[in-house]
């Protein structure tokens, strides 16, 4: 028997999580309240079925209806090992047609064995419309003896009609801490050795189903020879280690494409481009969001940098060329952190706003004698200043000529004339519209940044 089924859940103290779900089901057969039908939804693998046999459990328990089955009695038993002539299991995925309710309907006349007849019908989003017409009705008006438990992963496929005749839960996925704990159970009742970090990959990949993390939990077991170590998750699931990422993020950091590039050729000879690039994301929302030794604008830009890069390659018909290109990207990422660009598309906050409970702006510190005047200009109007340093400027006397290549920009400079004259003591500014030269200057100054990255 695999791992999934031997530990699945017999009673609601032994579900993970989904503690909204649990308390409603479990004050439901202690008031004796029962629903009539209601709704599991869901992604796969958090325990929709496993609530469905348990609250079935609980109605049928010789002891119940109660939210603490014994597990002993025979309707217990019955419902445990699967041949409980009272709880009905239907895979509606095979048995959607309408011919399938019918027979449903048939048997609704019969009284159960022990207290309820439970009807448990499994993605039921995949019943034909005529089967949810002819549904209906039992919904709304089911004999008192019958409950109905329709458990779905995609509750939007359902008709409006048959959802307003349901009490709905939607279940959550697993967070991984979640998951982690239930493996590290699993194994200590099992006696599978494995190391914390294995067991956080595994939950990682399992994307929030317990039930993918215990199978991937017995695969590993199988592969490896003694203890389950990240390498041999990281083999077995094809996800790219921390140790290996940290390296090449030193790479990146210093600024080393070749060294950079190299990394990321040894990784994908092991790992396919697809695992790497989501990977990469996954290790810098871990570490270096949280990581104080980078400027958090400088963080957001290589996340956002990776995200760009997992888009790339899953797109592309040749994703080592995008790699090639992103890596490039990261290296010089230092360049291309421009808090005023940023500015420039977010746009400058209104004027004269500021944070609740803050004063009064304090004026910029008196401007040096030798200081640069964008830098000048940069302590009053930062924005502006992005504007002017991207342009092309000269001073001939007392007049500054600025040229740039957007009439857009050239309205904003034009609005902040005076703190221009005062940064760059001038008593006039001319502002000027140029178009750029053309792509051949522009595929120059690309080519001439590509080949000063090393």
């Amino acid at each position: 028997m695999s791992l999934a089924n031997r530990y699945r859940p017999k009673t609601f103290d032994e579900v993970v999580g989904q503690k909204f779900v649990k308390r409603v089901l479990m004050r439901a057969l202690e008031r004796k309240d029962i629903p009539h039908a209601l709704l599991l939804a869901g992604p796969r693998g958090i325990g929709k079925t496993t609530l469905a046999r348990i609250f079935a459990k609980g109605l049928n328990c010789e002891l119940g209806p109660t939210s603490k089955p014994c597990g002993t009695c025979r309707f217990c038993r019955e419902i445990d090992e699967g041949r409980s002539v009272d709880v009905v299991e239907i895979d509606a995925a095979s048995n959607r047609g309408i011919e399938n309710v019918r027979e449903i309907q048939e048997q609704l006349r019969y009284m159960p064995v022990s207290r309820y007849k439970v009807y448990i019908i499994d993605e039921v989003h995949m019943l034909t419309t005529e089967a949810f017409n002819s549904l209906l009705k039992t919904l709304e008006e089911p004999p008192p003896h019958v409950v109905f438990v329709l458990a779905t992963t995609d509750p939007h496929k359902i008709p409006a009609t048959v959802l307003s005749r349901l009490q709905k839960f939607h279940l959550k996925p697993h967070s991984i801490s979640d998951i982690v704990e239930r493996l590290k159970y699993v194994s200590s009742q099992e006696g599978i050795s494995i190391t914390d970090e294995a067991l956080r990959m595994i939950a990682e990949r399992s994307e929030g189903s317990l039930r993918d993390a215990l199978v991937l939990l017995e695969q590993a077991h199988i592969y490896s020879d003694g203890t389950i170590t990240e390498r041999d998750v990281a083999e077995m699931l094809g996800v790219v280690p921390d140790n290996l990422y940290a390296q090449l993020m030193e790479s990146i950091l210093a600024g080393s494409f070749k060294e950079a590039y190299e990394k990321v050729m040894e990784i994908t000879e092991r790992f396919s481009p697809v695992d790497f690039a989501s990977g990469l994301v996954r290790y810098l929302e871990r570490h270096l969001l949280s990581d104080s030794t980078l400027p958090f604008e400088e963080r957001v830009v290589l996340l956002r940098m990776a995200l760009d890069m997992e888009v790339h390659i899953r797109q592309s018909s040749d994703p080592y060329a995008w790699l090639t290109y992103d890596v490039a990207r990261m290296c010089a990422f230092k360049r291309v952190v421009n808090l005023d660009e940023i500015s420039r598309y977010l746009g400058e906050p209104p004027k004269g706003s500021r944070p609740a409970g803050v004063g009064e702006a304090q004026s910029p510190p008196p401007a040096r004698a030798d200081e640069d005047p964008i830098e000048r200009l940069r302590r009053e109007k930062p924005t502006v200043a992005g504007y002017v340093a991207d342009a092309t400027y000269t001073r001939e006397g007392d007049t500054l000529h600025i040229i740039v290549s957007s009439s857009v920009i050239a309205r904003k400079i034009e609005r902040e004339v005076e703190a221009i004259r005062r940064a760059f003591g001038v008593r006039e500014v001319k502002v000027q519209v140029r178009k750029s030269g053309g792509f051949g200057d522009l595929f120059g100054e690309i080519k001439r940044d590509w080949e000063s990255l090393d």
